[in-house]
């Protein structure tokens, strides 16, 4: 059986992998979950639900595409900012919980 040699990426375009010189070109600290609401048509023309920091466990409604990209844009801003932290009762190891507003199960 031949062995094929893995190609290493280069530097323009790694894929997500990390790079040693630049970091992580998908660095966790921008990582987002968004939930739409079961209302949310597939063109987004009405668009609404929650977005989630990864990170710090920071949420945020929006009932549009502009309140989503707004809340992101100031989740980005003030992580950059380093003024963001983690809440104190979170255990930076564990997902954040569920939504405090969801019906219970």
């Amino acid at each position: 059986m031949r062995k094929r040699k893995l190609s290493t990426p280069d530097s323009k375009s790694s894929g997500g992998r990390h790079r040693e010189d630049d970091g992580p070109t998908l660095p966790y600290t921008r990582a987002f979950l968004v939930q739409f609401s079961a209302e949310t048509d597939a063109g987004l023309s009405h668009a609404a639900g929650r977005v989630e920091h990864l990170e710090t466990g920071t949420r945020s409604r929006f009932s549009s595409i502009e309140g989503l990209r707004a809340s992101i844009a100031t989740m980005l801003a003030r992580n950059t900012a380093g003024a963001e932290k983690p809440r104190a009762h979170q255990n930076p190891e564990r997902p954040p919980r569920e939504d405090p507003d969801a019906p219970c199960r």
